[in-house]
């Protein structure tokens, strides 16, 4: 039973499972500069932000998309197309981490939680309609 809904449903699964790492590894990051070693929350946010999206472009090629570029272009256009749509998500995350925090008056990790499951959810649907396709489906 197990084996035919992983076979369904694998790619979501698998891209749920390494965003809940991606997600994971951000909020650490970013509660680590922030509240260990002190720096603004804005700054730590963007370190990682930066360092998040480095991490999720290699799991999402690799292990869950499974792109096979071959050409140049294809490869740079996967490339630009997920490093703008996580820039994207990246001033999504800062304006929102932002109103939460400055406006609604939420702790900074309680709004870094938030924010990301809506950013994880939107990413795989853009990452898997646009971003990671092979190349006979460009």
């Amino acid at each position: 039973m197990m084996k035919k809904v992983y076979g369904k449903f694998h790619q979501f699964i698998d891209y749920f499972l390494f965003g809940v790492i991606t997600a994971s590894l951000n909020i650490i990051l970013f509660y680590t500069f922030n509240q260990k070693i002190g720096l603004h929350y804005l700054l730590s946010n963007a370190i990682a932000i930066t360092l998040a999206i480095l991490f999720s472009y290699i799991v999402n090629k690799k292990f869950v998309f499974h792109t096979k570029m071959t050409t140049k272009r294809a490869v740079a256009r996967e490339m630009f197309l997920f490093m703008s749509m996580r820039a994207t998500a990246a001033v999504m995350d800062m304006a929102g981490l932002y109103i939460l925090v400055q406006f609604i008056r939420l702790g900074a990790t309680l709004s870094k939680v938030i924010i990301e499951t809506l950013i994880a959810t939107s990413n795989y649907f853009v990452s898997k309609r646009i971003i990671f396709k092979n190349e006979g489906s460009l």
